[in-house]
């Protein structure tokens, strides 16, 4: 999945809002690809919610402070 800027004026796909979308969700991985067109006070909201059930994982250190590489 892709998120993407849009250039052309379409109405955003989350239900009651009548703004126009900002951003389009582009999804290539099926053989019927759909898009989902979301303007940015949308788009903030989903992420939000999204951030409620997704944590980010912790990233390991490329190296360890003290120990010296082996070779």
């Amino acid at each position: 999945m892709i998120v993407e800027k849009l250039k052309r004026k379409i109405k955003c796909d989350a239900s009651g809002c009548d703004n126009q979308a900002d951003y389009t969700i582009v999804n290539k991985k099926y053989i019927f690809s759909g898009n989902l067109y979301l303007c940015s006070s949308c788009l903030n909201n989903l992420y939000g919610e999204i951030g409620k059930f997704v944590k980010p994982k912790n990233i390991k250190p490329i190296y360890k402070k003290g120990v010296k590489n082996e070779i």
